[in-house]
């Protein structure tokens, strides 16, 4: 029998499960989380269950359970008791004490209640007015509480909220972020929060928050270390108590990829703490339920403990009571005490045990679904059924227990459900493989390239068998920068939704001006647009396309003045620089994150030239290399230049119009300018400045004019040196 439609049907298969891996649809989605977040759940709580010991831990927890409110009356106690609770820790030799409750009312002096009812009632005496003032302080709970937390280091909790909601004040920030740094980093971002009372919050030596989000199935598996608020990150409580006994200071692992910076990490002395860009953790559970060691709150009070079991630990203080109990429904249980996730995360710091996904992890499970998947489709075909048969069921066990070794060892977190459901259905859908090899090229291209280039461009990729992708490759191409002039002072007059309307009205018709004349868009950084010509597809015509878009952006940017207008935004003016040269170009950046773009020199040189065009009070400045044999353009000499980072000078172009556009005032013009430019450079200051000024005072709003006389006016007073040339040195970028 032939293993033809065997094979075929097991390659089919193969297929389907990576385009389910890499589809873009919601549903496809979904299947792979609920099988990413199956296949972590079994694995961690296998772990748990094949563990043969309790691990020891610097970590325990306080808990205001049953027996606590039994014995010491119901809750919330009064802070007097929590003070003496504090007070009994103390003496107990505890290191950190951080309370996963909130305290964000003032708590009612019993006192003051008695007089104000007296007094009511006009049964206050003056002898008992004055004996209830004098007690007045010896009743203020609040007092009693804040001084008991000035006795450790204490952290208290708080709570960000997603609106904008505030209670009481924060305590002091972890870090400060710059603008800048806020607006790249993809970090959690809260609107308001819930503190404690100043008192209270200002004895503790610190706050942390306690928030927490689960997955889209409920389910908690992962947990923030930090959290924004305005420009300012905070810790959550674990983090907070753990630096307190650390005595350590926070840094983020903030490397940049194709100058963004991206959250990897958080540095806490010499150990770098593994987190996702949003600064999330895996949550690192050592067991089910109450694996900590908990102590009633009771006999802590009763001193019903041995006397070194608190003993430089960090304790959570927190509740498991009936009605009262925080309870979380985690990937290790169903119900997990929420003050108990907050010991674990103290506890994987203090251990920097984390698990967590490499950037790579997504590929990793479509290599190894790939592969498996290939030798089950070959190999399966000529087994017989007692050998297939086994092999169905110790292959998957295999793969379970490789994926678990390799998590053990090393804390990558991977997913082989996919590849173990693959060989148990690998006979299964094989009229369908030519459709979904093609799709599942075209898939690949649009999500490579469709926010990079025009939908006609991945047509015609799609017709050629070329791999624009995977390796980089060194072409002569032109690059192009576009930025908005004085972009800072325009964001200072506009809230931040109306900056990101303008920044979208700006951006949508450049990108499809650039589109439009075969660009290809290499990203797009706060108000500057970066494309560049001659990939992923070769165009021979690069240079001349770039100038086109260029010109079509200006006459794009003054016709949407009125618009401008009409939102009340402040003028937008852009500066263009072009350069050609030979660029490397490829799908560049690392494991964590990629982008097809170009760089080298000619690249560097173009970003250099943009900058000068505020300078020079022009609209579009391009090297002479690029100017070369464009005969549809006008152009005009501005200067031979030296930047900053480049020992070669060049000679830069201003591009004034297309050559079918020039009137006979524009060629009077420049020939007036290039005549007093070359008695410039041939040092004739008077036959110069007199072409200048005849110029500035036709042309007074143009800027190069008045540059150049204030040039030769300098020059007039300080003579050059023997040796110039003409160049001028430009040391800012």
């Amino acid at each position: 029998m032939s293993k033809r439609i065997p094979i075929a049907l097991g390659l089919l298969l193969v297929m389907l499960a990576l385009w389910v891996s890499i589809a873009p649809t919601q549903f496809a989605r979904q299947i792979i989380d609920r099988l990413d977040n199956l296949g972590y759940d079994l694995q961690l709580r296998t772990h748990v269950l094949t563990q043969s010991h309790t691990p020891t831990t610097p970590v325990g927890i306080i808990d205001i359970d049953d027996a606590s409110l039994k014995a010491e009356g119901r809750w919330p106690w009064p802070r007097n008791k929590l003070a003496e609770l504090i007070d009994r820790l103390h003496e107990y030799g505890a290191a950190v004490i951080a309370f996963d409750i909130f305290f964000g009312e003032k708590e009612s002096n019993i006192d003051q209640q008695l007089l104000d009812f007296l007094s009511k009632k006009n049964q206050l005496t003056p002898a008992l007015k004055n004996l209830l003032k004098e007690n007045l302080p010896s009743l203020n709970n609040d007092t009693i509480f804040a001084k008991s937390l000035t006795q450790l280091p204490t952290v208290l909790a708080i709570g960000f909220l997603p609106r904008p909601q505030t209670q009481n004040d924060l305590p002091q920030p972890l870090l400060v972020l710059s603008p800048a740094d806020l607006k790249q980093l993809d970090l959690i971002s809260a609107k308001g929060y819930i503190s404690n009372i100043p008192i209270l919050q200002n004895a503790a030596k610190h706050g942390g928050f306690i928030n927490i989000f689960p997955d889209n199935d409920g389910i908690i598996r992962h947990a923030p270390l930090i959290i924004a608020y305005q420009n300012k990150l905070y810790p959550s409580l674990a983090l907070a108590a753990v630096l307190l006994l650390l005595d350590e200071k926070v840094k983020l692992v903030t490397p940049e990829y194709n100058k963004v910076k991206q959250l990897e990490g958080l540095q806490l002395g010499s150990m770098v703490i593994p987190t996702d860009a949003h600064g999330e953790v895996f949550i690192p559970f050592i067991g089910n339920s109450f694996t900590f060691p908990y102590y009633s709150a009771t006999d802590i009070l009763h001193g019903k403990i041995p006397k070194d079991a608190l003993l430089g630990k960090i304790l959570f203080v927190g509740t498991s009571a009936t009605g009262l109990g925080d309870l979380k429904a985690t990937s290790i249980e169903n119900t997990f005490p929420g003050v108990e996730v907050q010991a674990t995360l103290a506890n994987g710091l203090l251990l920097n045990d984390f698990s967590f996904k490499p950037a790579w992890t997504f590929g990793a499970n479509l290599v190894i679904t790939f592969t498996v998947g290939l030798l089950a489709a070959f190999i399966f075909p000529y087994l017989g059924p007692r050998l297939l048969s086994l092999l169905i069921i110790l292959v998957p066990i295999g793969l379970l227990f490789i994926n678990n070794w390799i998590w053990e060892r090393t804390g990558f977190i991977l997913s082989l459900l996919m590849p173990v459901i693959l060989i148990l259905f690998i006979a299964i859908l094989n009229m369908i493989y030519g459709y979904l090899f093609e799709t599942r090229r075209r898939e690949h291209l649009k999500e490579m390239f469709g926010q990079y280039v025009p939908e006609k461009h991945i047509d015609k990729m799609l017709k050629t068998s070329g791999n624009y992708a995977l390796g980089g490759e060194n072409r002569y191409m032109t690059v192009l920068f576009a930025d908005i002039r004085n972009f800072t002072s325009i964001s200072e007059k506009l809230t931040a939704a109306e900056l990101v309307e303008m920044l979208n009205t700006f951006f949508t018709p450049m990108t499809e001006i650039i589109f439009k004349h075969r660009g290809t868009i290499d990203k797009y950084v706060g108000d500057l647009i970066m494309a560049f010509w001659g990939a992923p597809l070769k165009d021979k015509h690069h240079v001349r396309h770039s100038l086109e878009s260029a010109l079509e952006m200006q006459k794009k940017i003054k016709s949407m003045q009125q618009e401008i207008a009409k939102h009340h935004w402040p003028e937008i003016k852009m500066g263009i620089g072009i350069n050609s040269g030979n660029m490397s170009v490829g799908d560049m950046g690392s494991h964590f994150r990629r982008n097809y773009t170009v760089l080298g020199d000619a690249v560097n040189l173009a970003s250099r030239i943009e900058s000068l065009t505020k300078y020079y009070g022009v609209d579009i400045i391009v090297t002479e290399v690029t100017q070369q044999n464009q005969p549809h353009f006008v152009f005009r000499m501005l200067d031979r230049v030296r930047v900053k980072g480049k020992q070669k000078s060049i000679a830069i172009y201003e591009v004034v119009c297309f050559r079918d556009e020039i009137t006979k005032e524009i060629q009077h013009e420049l020939k007036l300018f290039h005549n007093a430019l070359n008695d410039y450079f041939l040092q004739k200051w008077n036959d110069a400045s007199t072409i200048f000024s005849q110029l500035h005072e036709t042309y007074p709003h143009k800027k190069i004019y008045s540059l150049y006389l204030s040039r030769i006016e300098e020059f007039k007073q300080h003579s050059p040196p023997p040796d110039w040339n003409g160049v001028c040195e430009h040391h800012l970028k």
